[in-house]
């Protein structure tokens, strides 16, 4: 009996803590399950470990792994913010490109990182994490040597997709294991320190990648960046993995699909009784039932959560793109220097409070100041003339796009069944890509049209529109609220 119950959940393997394995076999026992229709069972004891409940048996957060995993994906941001933002330039003086050209050499990266992430979602539990991020950072610094090489401009287009998607296989997969070793009650804090090494290493690569190519040329700064990808490849060697058991994932959804089943049976005798788990399974991105291709590679649940932080980060695209030539048309460009560092160190400074005011009073006490934060900040950038104002600018915006970011993360990882955490990172971070990746793209088109400050003005607007966005997803009685319950 205990091996059948054991079954109904993931396995995860977590060799933190020396008494992970002393409370695994009483769990196995007593775990209840998390399917509207399966039995009730006894509830867990408190020294559940991570092999039955996938999460750490302790409330320890800051564990060797937790800090390896944290400073490989600060060391990722490095390296990938250190050579987009001076792509295009390196495009134009080097091979002489025109700037369109230029500009797709710089967005084909995330167009290899987004097909990374759909893929590495659905496949990083049946190969193994581990072997997905040490193959992936294995390529991470091949690609980074090839800039070495002037390989060509054409041949650039291949190598820029190839490092996107190394990149994006080693960021999925690192934010999978490392919220996977976040204690469940500590998830807003956990996440949101995670996310700082996001926000540093976007505020440190840009203005590695400005100040190298700038002062010392281009061949230093490649090879600055196959340094960092070296030192990142040796925290992965050093970093133990909890992976998900093939067989008991497996196990766990055919239980599921069963105990859905014989609710569905139980519903056409009694159909009121019913109809709630149904809804409920419906709202809640299909739930066990969706068991269609879209399914196997996008988690439904962090559908929304993944669009509405797709939508705020389109805005801050505009930032990565636009505010260098901004700065130099209005005399800001010694502000623009430290932008990203003002921009880093609110973030810095508020995310251990925002983390831990996620996990006691709930999202919307951080994620409506924030969102209007950052609708202040952008719309201050849009108008700003002084450098202290446009550093404030960032600095609100740092706060506001760095706590929602995060807050977002820890939301779409909650409401996904525990089998489905590789899933719901992928789709959540795939989302937020798109919003990186088209932004460039799509405002290069209307800037010669708006102007600098009248784009700005108009990201400030589509952010309240993000806003919006949250505030319906996260209404009372929606499916957002339900599924966190169910979760919790």
């Amino acid at each position: 009996m205990a091996e059948h119950v054991n079954t109904a959940a993931p396995q995860e393997t977590n060799r933190q803590d020396a008494d992970e394995q002393d409370g695994s076999q009483q769990d196995a026992n007593e775990r209840p399950p998390s399917h509207p229709g399966a039995t009730a069972q006894a509830p867990a004891q408190p020294g559940a470990s991570t092999q039955a409940t996938g999460q750490p048996a302790s409330n320890r957060l800051w564990t060797k792994d937790f800090v390896f995993g944290t400073l490989v994906n600060f060391l990722l941001m490095v390296n990938y913010y250190s050579l987009m933002v001076v792509i295009t330039s390196y495009s134009m003086k080097v091979y002489n490109a025109p700037a369109s050209a230029a500009g797709l050499a710089a967005s084909i990266f995330i167009i290899g990182a987004l097909i990374a992430r759909i893929i590495a979602g659905s496949v990083m539990d049946k190969v193994g994490r581990k072997h997905i991020l040490v193959a992936g950072i294995l390529v991470e610094v091949a690609c980074s040597a090839l800039y070495l090489l002037g390989i060509g401009f054409a041949p650039l287009f291949v190598l820029r997709f190839a490092h996107g998607f190394a990149y994006g296989c080693c960021s999925t997969t690192i934010g999978t294991v490392v919220t996977a070793l976040v204690p469940a009650k500590r998830k807003g804090e956990g996440v949101g320190y995670y996310m700082l090494s996001t926000t540093l290493g976007a505020a440190i690569g840009p203005f590695l990648g400005m100040f190298l190519s700038q002062n010392v040329g281009y061949p230093v700064l490649f090879i600055t960046a196959v340094a960092v990808a070296v030192v990142g490849m040796l925290f992965i060697l050093s970093l133990k993995v909890p992976e998900i058991s093939r067989k008991r994932a497996a196990s766990s959804a055919a239980s599921a699909l069963a105990a859905d089943k014989t609710a569905q049976a139980s519903g056409r005798k009694s159909h009121k009784a019913a109809q709630p788990s149904r809804q409920i399974a419906g709202e809640a991105a299909g739930a066990h039932r969706s068991m269609g291709w879209v399914s196997k590679i996008i988690e439904p649940s962090a559908v929304s959560i993944g669009l509405m932080c797709g939508v705020l980060f389109f805005c801050y695209s505009s930032l990565l793109t636009f505010l260098t030539p901004f700065a130099e048309e209005n005399g800001l460009t010694t502000a623009s220097s430290f932008f990203f560092v003002a921009y880093a160190a609110a973030t810095f400074i508020t995310r251990p409070f925002t983390g831990k005011q996620f996990d006691r009073k709930g999202d919307q006490v951080v994620m409506v100041p924030a969102f209007i934060a950052f609708t202040i900040g952008m719309a201050l950038l849009s108008n700003v003339h002084h450098p202290v104002v446009m550093l404030v600018a960032a600095a609100l915006m740092g706060y506001g796009a760095g706590t929602v970011q995060s807050s977002a993360l820890a939301l779409a990882v909650r409401m996904a069944p525990p089998e489905k955490l590789s899933l719901a990172n992928s789709t959540f971070y795939a989302l937020l890509d798109v919003g990186v990746g088209v932004g460039p793209l799509v405002l290069g088109i209307v800037e010669p049209f708006w102007g600098y400050r009248g784009l700005f003005l108009a990201m400030a607007i589509l952010s309240v529109v993000s806003f919006a966005m949250y505030l319906y997803i996260g209404r009372k009685g929606g499916s957002m609220r339900r599924l966190l319950k169910e979760h919790s």
